[in-house]
C-alpha cells in the first residue's frame, strides 16, 4: 500500500473542524487542496467532501477511514475561498460545513441520500454506458426515483458516487429538486403574415374575401403586411395591437382563419430604446469629479461610500469603474440585494458588456449554478452579477467589487447558517483579494454612513438627478384630519384620490405603496372579540378575499374564512387593518377605467408573473401598480408621475431599534420611483402622524439630519455602529424548558457582562413559529472586550448548559450583527 499519508476534509455537516482520513501515497499525487472527494462518514452514510490540508501526523484518539473515492480531476474551490470560509465560520460562530453547505451548488454535493430522476433530455441511447450505468438507469426507468444509497446496492459497490456523477456529466439525470426559473426569461407574444400568403396568390385572394364582412380584421392584416416589408424585425402582439387599436381576439381570428401565425418567443428585460437617459460613454461634471474622487480613494486602498440621490447615475460610475478594472484583465463582481427585482440593472451591464457577464443566484436550477460556477473557475466570465451568494464563486484574480444598494436588508441571510451579511463579506474579500471596493446607495446604512463620515472608508456624493430633473415633490396627508373632516374614501383621501385622477388624466402611471399583502390582518367577531390564531404560530391569521381564506404568513397555514365566529357562533364577523389587496379592491371601485394590478408575493406565485407585470407597467397596459415594498425597490420606469404610500405609521412604529432608520430609506426609495425622466415627480404620504421627525425629514430629502438625531440616540443607548450585537434565540416546542435554557445560559453570562450589555431573555413579538417556543437575548459587546472573547465566552456557556442531556435538544442559533 505505501507509506499512510492523512487528508482534512471539510463536510456539509453542522459539526466542529474538518475531518481526518487517511490515503496512500499514489492517491495524494493525484490530490490537491479544494479538491472533492467522496467519504464514508458514520455507520453507513456517504458524503462529498472537500479537501483542506494533508499532513502525516496519524491520530491517536481514533481510527482513520479511507476516502472512498476521487471526484474530480481538478480542485473546484480555491485555497482563497478556503481561507475566506474559515474566516466566515469563526466570525458568524458556525461550523466550516455549515459554510461548505451554502457555498457549494447542490450538484457539487453528492451524497447518499440524494434522490436521482432522468433530466428531461434524457433518450433511450444507451451505448457510450458502462454496464453499472446501463444498470442505473434500467433501474431509474422503472421506479422514476433512486438514492444513490440505493443505486451502491444495486450495482453492487460500496459507493455509487462516481457512476452516478458520470451520468450526471452526461446529462442523463438530475437532482431531485424543484426546478425554479431563472430570472431572466421573459416570453412575449409576436405575430407575423402566414408565409404561405405571400407565395400564393390564388390562397391570399381567397382569404382576403372571406373577410369582406371582417373590415377591422382586413385593415389589421394590411398594416402588419406593410409592417413586415418596412421592417426585418419580428412584431409584438401588444405593440402592435396597441398602435393599430386591434384586439387579442381579432388575432386569435385571424390565426383561426390561416391569415397570420402566432408565436413565442424569449425576449431581453428592456429593449434598446429604453436606455435612452446617458450615453454610456458620457458623464455629467458631477460624475466625472465623482469618478476622480473615486480613484484617488481607491489609490489610498479605501473602501468607498458612493451617496448618491435615486436616479443621479451611480450605475454609469460603476459602468466607468468596471471599464477600468477590465483594462487590468481582472474580474468583476457586481453584488445586487436581490437579482429578479433588479434585472433592469442587470440587462444595463449586459447589454453594455455582453457575453463575459455571468449572472449567478440561489435561484438558479442546480446545472446552471454549477455551469457558472466552473465557468468562474476558468475565468471565462470577467463580470459576475449576483445577488448574497455571489460572493462564494471561485474568483480567480477579482480586481473590484460594487455593492449596490448596501443598506438593503436582503443582503443579510436570515434562514439558514451562516447568518452572514454579504455585504459585511465583501468588505472581508476585497481585503483578502487586495481588491477595490466601491459601496453604492440613495440612502445608506448608518453603519457604512458611520464608516464614511469617520474617515474609515472613502465618502463621495451625488447630490443631483442627472439632467437636472428636479426630485419629486413630497407632501404629507394628514389622515386624523381627513376623516374628521370626512374627506377620505375608506382608506384613500381625497387629496390622494384627486391626484390620482389628475395623473391618470394627463397619461401618467401611478404607484401605490402599502406595506402589508393579504387583504386585512386581523378577523375579529363583533359579539365576543375572538380573532382566530395560525394553530402553529403565535399571530392572527390574515384573511385573503380572493381565495376566501385566511392564512399564516410565517409558517404557510391556510384554513377556509370563518362564516361563524369559532368561540360563541355569531355571524358578526369583522376584518381590521388594511392589506395590498384590500387597496386593490377600494381603487378599482373608485377608478372603474384604470387599468389597475397588484404587485406582492401572493400576486407574483404564476411563473413569469414578475417580468409580465412589470413589461406590461412598462409598455404602459397598467396604469396604477399596488404593492409592498417590491416596487420600492430597483425599478426604473419613465412615465411614473404619482407615488402613494397609504399608511406610513406601520412602518414607523416596528418595535425595532432600526424602525426609524428603515422607514426612511423606504419611504425615500419608494419616493425616488416617481418623476425620473423630464418632469417632476410627485408623492403624497398618508400618515396619523404628519409632524413626525422621520417624515419631516423624509419631505426635505434631509438623510444627514436623520443620520445625526439616529446616531446621537445610538451612541446613548448602546447600538451600533457604536457597540457590536450577538443575538442568540432559543427554540423548542416545550415552553418551559426553552425558558429554563435561555435563563440558563443568562445566569452563566452575568459571570463576565453586566445589565447594560446582557439583555433578555425576552420573548420577541412572535414567540411561536411552527410550534417552536422562541426565546431571545442580546448581548452587546463592551468596547473594552474583543469580540473573540465574547464569542468564547458564549461558546463556553452553551458547551456548561449542553452537559445536561435534556438541554442539549434546545436548539440555539447565534446571530452576529443581526439585522
Amino acid at each position: 500500500m505505501g507509506e499512510l499519508h492523512f487528508v482534512e476534509i471539510i463536510l456539509p455537516l453542522a459539526l466542529p473542524g474538518t475531518f481526518t482520513y487517511e490515503i496512500d501515497r499514489e492517491e495524494k499525487d493525484k490530490l490537491s487542496v479544494g479538491q472533492r472527494v467522496s467519504v464514508p462518514f458514520g455507520s453507513n452514510k456517504l458524503y462529498t467532501g472537500i479537501i483542506h490540508s494533508f499532513h502525516q501526523n496519524k491520530p491517536e484518539l481514533f481510527k482513520t477511514k479511507r476516502i472512498d473515492s476521487i471526484l474530480d480531476e481538478q480542485a473546484v474551490v480555491t485555497e482563497n475561498q478556503i481561507r475566506f470560509w474559515e474566516w466566515m465560520a469563526d466570525y458568524y460562530m458556525c461550523s466550516l460545513g455549515d459554510v461548505y453547505r451554502t457555498a457549494i451548488p447542490t450538484a457539487l454535493k453528492w451524497e447518499s441520500e440524494t434522490m436521482l430522476r432522468f433530466t428531461e433530455q434524457m433518450d433511450e441511447d444507451m451505448d457510450d454506458l458502462t454496464d453499472d450505468e446501463k444498470i442505473v438507469v434500467q433501474a431509474i426507468g422503472n421506479k422514476g426515483l433512486l438514492s444513490v444509497k440505493e443505486t451502491a446496492k444495486l450495482i453492487e459497490r460500496k459507493s455509487a458516487i462516481p457512476v452516478v456523477k458520470s451520468l450526471w456529466e452526461k446529462g442523463i439525470v438530475r437532482l431531485d429538486e424543484i426546478l425554479i426559473e431563472k430570472y431572466t426569461p421573459k416570453i412575449e407574444l409576436y405575430v407575423k403574415v402566414n408565409p404561405k400568403l405571400k407565395s400564393n396568390q390564388r390562397l391570399f385572394i381567397e382569404l382576403m374575401e372571406k373577410l369582406k364582412n371582417a373590415n377591422r380584421q382586413r385593415e389589421l392584416l394590411l398594416k402588419l403586411i406593410v409592417e413586415e416589408q418596412q421592417s426585418p424585425k419580428p412584431i409584438k402582439v401588444s405593440k402592435f395591437l396597441k398602435e393599430h387599436s386591434g384586439t387579442h381576439t381579432m388575432l386569435r381570428s385571424m390565426e383561426d382563419k390561416s391569415l397570420v401565425e402566432i408565436y413565442e418567443q424569449t425576449t431581453s428585460r428592456i429593449d434598446s430604446e429604453e436606455i435612452d437617459v446617458i450615453d454610456s460613454k458620457t458623464l455629467s461634471e458631477e460624475q466625472n469629479k465623482a469618478l476622480k474622487s473615486v480613484s484617488e480613494f481607491f489609490d489610498q486602498d479605501k473602501a468607498v461610500l458612493l451617496h448618491g440621490i435615486t436616479s443621479s447615475g451611480k450605475t454609469e460610475i460603476y459602468i466607468k469603474l468596471i471599464e477600468e478594472c477590465l483594462i487590468h484583465q481582472q474580474t468583476v463582481l457586481f453584488l445586487l440585494p436581490e437579482i429578479s427585482i433588479a434585472s433592469q440593472m442587470v440587462a444595463r451591464i449586459r447589454k453594455h458588456f455582453g457575453e463575459i457577464t455571468g449572472i449567478y443566484h440561489s435561484k438558479f436550477n442546480q446545472s446552471e449554478r454549477v455551469e457558472l460556477w466552473q465557468k468562474t473557475l476558468n475565468g471565462e466570465y470577467k463580470i459576475i452579477i449576483g445577488a448574497r451568494s455571489a460572493i462564494f464563486l471561485p474568483f480567480r484574480n477579482i480586481g473590484l467589487i460594487i455593492v449596490d444598494e448596501e443598506h438593503e436588508s436582503a443582503y443579510k441571510q436570515n434562514d439558514s447558517k451562516p447568518f452572514f451579511n454579504a455585504r459585511d463579506m465583501a468588505l472581508v474579500m476585497a481585503a483578502q483579494y487586495n481588491s477595490q471596493i466601491i459601496l453604492g446607495s440613495a440612502t445608506p446604512s448608518l453603519e457604512t454612513y458611520h464608516n464614511a463620515v469617520s474617515r474609515k472608508y472613502g465618502y463621495v456624493t451625488l447630490s443631483r438627478r442627472f439632467s437636472e430633473v428636479e426630485l419629486p415633490k413630497i407632501e404629507l396627508v394628514d389622515l386624523r384630519s381627513a376623516m374628521k373632516n370626512k374627506e377620505i374614501s375608506g382608506d384613500i383621501s381625497h387629496r390622494l384620490k384627486d391626484a390620482i385622477q389628475e395623473n391618470f388624466a394627463s397619461g401618467k402611471q401611478i404607484l401605490i405603496f402599502q406595506n402589508r399583502r393579504g387583504f386585512a390582518p386581523v378577523v375579529e367577531c363583533l359579539n365576543c372579540g375572538h380573532t382566530p390564531y395560525c394553530p402553529n404560530c403565535d399571530v392572527p391569521l390574515t384573511f385573503h378575499k380572493r381565495s376566501n381564506s385566511m392564512r399564516c404568513h410565517y409558517c404557510g397555514h391556510a384554513q377556509a374564512m370563518m362564516s361563524r365566529c369559532h368561540n360563541c357562533l355569531s355571524r358578526e364577523i369583522t376584518t381590521k387593518g388594511i392589506g395590498t389587496q384590500q387597496i386593490e379592491e377600494q381603487l378599482k371601485v373608485l377608478f372603474p377605467k384604470m387599468n389597475i394590478a397588484r404587485m406582492d408575493v401572493d400576486a407574483m406565485r404564476r411563473k413569469h408573473a414578475y417580468e409580465k407585470t412589470l413589461d406590461e407597467f412598462d409598455r404602459q397596459e397598467i396604469d396604477l401598480l399596488v404593492g409592498t415594498q417590491m416596487i420600492a425597490k430597483g425599478l426604473d420606469f419613465k412615465n411614473i408621475g404619482l407615488v402613494g404610500v397609504i399608511r406610513a405609521d406601520s412602518i414607523l412604529n416596528f418595535p425595532d431599534f432600526r424602525a426609524h432608520e428603515k422607514a426612511f430609506q423606504l419611504l425615500t426609495q419608494v419616493a425616488g420611483r416617481s418623476g425620473r425622466r423630464k418632469e417632476q415627480g410627485r408623492v403624497l404620504i398618508q400618515t396619523f402622524n404628519p409632524d413626525h421627525e422621520i417624515l419631516q425629514n423624509v419631505i426635505r430629502y434631509d438623510y444627514k439630519n436623520t443620520a445625526r438625531n439616529i446616531l446621537y440616540e445610538r451612541k446613548s443607548f448602546l447600538y451600533p455602529p457604536f457597540i457590536r450585537l450577538i443575538r442568540l434565540s432559543f427554540r423548542h416546542n416545550n415552553r418551559e424548558r426553552n425558558d429554563k435554557v435561555a435563563e440558563q445560559f443568562v445566569c452563566l453570562m452575568k459571570n463576565y457582562l453586566d445589565e447594560k450589555h446582557l439583555l433578555g431573555p425576552e420573548e420577541p413579538p412572535v414567540n411561536r413559529i411552527r410550534n417552536q417556543y422562541i426565546q431571545q437575548v442580546l448581548i452587546k459587546i463592551p468596547e473594552n472586550q474583543k469580540p473573540g472573547t465574547i464569542k468564547r465566552m458564549i461558546t463556553g456557556s452553551i458547551d456548561r448548559l449542553h452537559t445536561v442531556a435534556v438541554y442539549r435538544s434546545v436548539k440555539i442559533d447565534i446571530d452576529v450583527d443581526p439585522l
